[in-house]
């Protein structure tokens, strides 16, 4: 029984009793009608806070369930009965007979198990397992393909961690537990005649404890915690990325001036002071190297990692099932959002991975570019451009941006008019609507429990009344400085004078609410700490 319920009860026995007591000696009938009535009174008010109470928790279920359905309605949720779409195939290459006997479900890579929070007391009940499925968020694609009349398949997964999931601003950096936000694993895979290929990229926030609050404004200046060890969760991270993927080739494509220097100057001393030789970290400024549209110069990257990929390798298994080939380390690719600097890259890496397989393979013969097979071209060019736009989707809200590029290797002015129109839609999603996606994904994912003897959630807490009266005020004085445009007055100087009355009036609110950006944007209620724990 609930606290409230438990008090009424109480409250409602006394009151019999004193009843039964008044009605048994009648001389103290007019002191105890005085109680009486008090606790009659005390217990209506109750009623009137119990009722409110259940109207309350009526409308949070209704924005908990709005909430999961929004989850469940993205794109991207894949699960298989049959295939262990959570690890790589050299992971699972590299596993004893007893894993292999095991369900998907016990020996799935928890990084990846979007419904683990809903799978929680199933996973105690081993007769269940089989109906029990690992769900996968990202993207996958899958094509039959030909070159030289031979016939292989092609696979593209990108997997999404579940650890430190968010939206684009409220999600930044790494946790405690060194958790990247938007960490997704992509991997390639090549089916050709019994053999198996794949090559292994990683993308990450930068792995600093910072920040990017939304606050009305089109570019929110970063901010990194000055007092945070970040060495501590810097290492975390890297530890547990060398021990499941081997060496770490940092490519970092933050600009290397403005509101993005101090993080990519973070990022390469903190690489320096740990000191660990299974890392090494480039910095190529994605924008200034290719401003201008020069997006050929992307080559000069390629060039110089172009080593360090030989080195790295690639997942190679014969039709017998021997290991030909494994790869020793990953590309770990970020720019400020992980999104669409780091999709261009990270298919040009692939690209180059997929020349050296189908050409071991015997698929592509001596001397062949991958650049030169139209027909497989558009089918890469458009896999990697869809990759881009499901990751972007489900991290930013819009479709990613450069994707003209990765299509038709060239970028265009109608790309560039597409990326202004995606910008526009991104700025109004960060600032109007991701405070709700970001709660739907703490749900669906356990970060926050209703509680049920909860007479009041975080969602009930009421906004500040400048919240709406601000906007209401800048909206009116416009509307007037435009009437008294329209409606001239007897005379140009009072004209004048109204105009600039209301014009000072809309120009002066709409910078007092651009102060107080971050009251005015649609921020997470559910989880109240801050995500740069």
């Amino acid at each position: 029984m609930s606290p409230l319920k438990n008090f009424m009860w109480k409250l409602v026995m006394t009151e019999q009793m004193m009843y039964l007591s008044s009605t048994a000696c009648p001389q103290k009938l007019r002191s105890q009608s005085r109680k009486i009535f008090l606790l009659q009174r005390l217990r209506d008010q109750y009623l009137v806070y119990w009722a409110q109470s259940i109207w309350w928790q009526l409308q949070d279920n209704k924005t908990f369930l709005a909430m999961m359905n929004h989850v469940l309605s993205m794109d991207g949720f894949y699960f298989s009965t049959t295939y262990d779409l959570t690890h790589t195939l050299q992971r699972l290459s590299n596993t004893s007979p007893e894993f292999q006997e095991m369900s998907l479900l016990e020996r799935a890579d928890q990084r990846f198990v979007w419904n683990g929070h809903l799978l929680r007391e199933l996973s105690a009940q081993p007769e269940v397992h089989r109906f029990a499925l690992p769900v996968l968020h990202g993207f996958i694609t899958m094509h039959s393909c030909s070159i030289n009349g031979k016939y292989f398949d092609w696979i593209l997964i990108s997997r999404r961690s579940c650890f430190r999931a968010g939206v684009r601003y409220y999600v930044r950096g790494i946790d405690s537990e060194g958790h990247a936000a938007n960490f997704v694993e992509t991997e390639q895979i090549v089916h050709y005649n019994g053999s198996r290929a794949s090559f292994v990229q990683t993308r990450g926030s930068i792995p600093l404890y910072w920040s990017q609050r939304p606050n009305l404004k089109y570019k929110p200046l970063p901010l990194i915690n000055k007092v945070a060890n970040h060495m501590d969760g810097f290492q975390r991270h890297f530890d547990s990325q060398i021990i499941i993927y081997g060496k770490q080739v940092i490519i970092n494509l933050v600009n290397q001036k403005g509101s993005e220097k101090p993080l990519e100057q973070a990022f390469a001393t903190m690489v320096s002071s740990l000191g660990n030789g299974m890392i090494r970290y480039i910095a190529f400024d994605f924008h200034k190297e290719c401003k201008n549209m020069r997006w050929d110069r992307l080559s000069i990257l390629l060039d110089q990692v172009a080593e360090m990929q030989d080195e790295l390798s690639y997942f190679l298994v014969d039709p017998a099932g021997v290991v030909l080939s494994t790869q020793e380390g990953v590309f770990r690719s970020n720019c400020m959002d992980c999104l669409d600097r780091t999709n261009v890259i990270q298919s040009l890496l692939a690209r180059r991975s997929l020349q050296a397989q189908l050409q071991r393979l015997g698929v592509l013969h001596v001397g062949q570019k991958l650049e030169e097979q139209d027909e497989f071209e558009k089918i890469y060019k458009n896999a990697w451009a869809d990759n881009a736009n499901a990751c972007a989707k489900q991290y930013a809200g819009t479709g990613a941006l450069k994707t003209d590029f990765t299509r038709t290797g060239k970028r265009t002015q109608l790309g560039l008019i597409m990326d202004g129109w995606n910008s526009l839609i991104r700025y109004y999603k960060n600032n109007f609507s991701d405070g709700f996606r970001q709660d739907s994904i703490d749900l669906f994912l356990g970060n926050y429990s209703v509680d049920e003897l909860e007479s009041h959630s975080p969602l009930s807490v009421p906004r500040d009344l400048k919240f709406l009266a601000l906007p209401i005020i800048m909206v009116v004085a416009f509307s007037m400085c435009i009437i008294c445009l329209l409606m001239a007055g007897d005379t140009w100087t009072e004209t004048l004078a109204y105009v600039l009355f209301w014009g000072v009036a809309s120009i002066g609110t709409f910078f007092i609410i651009l102060y107080n950006g971050k009251d005015f944007v649609d921020a997470p209620r559910l989880v109240q700490k801050e995500k740069i724990d």
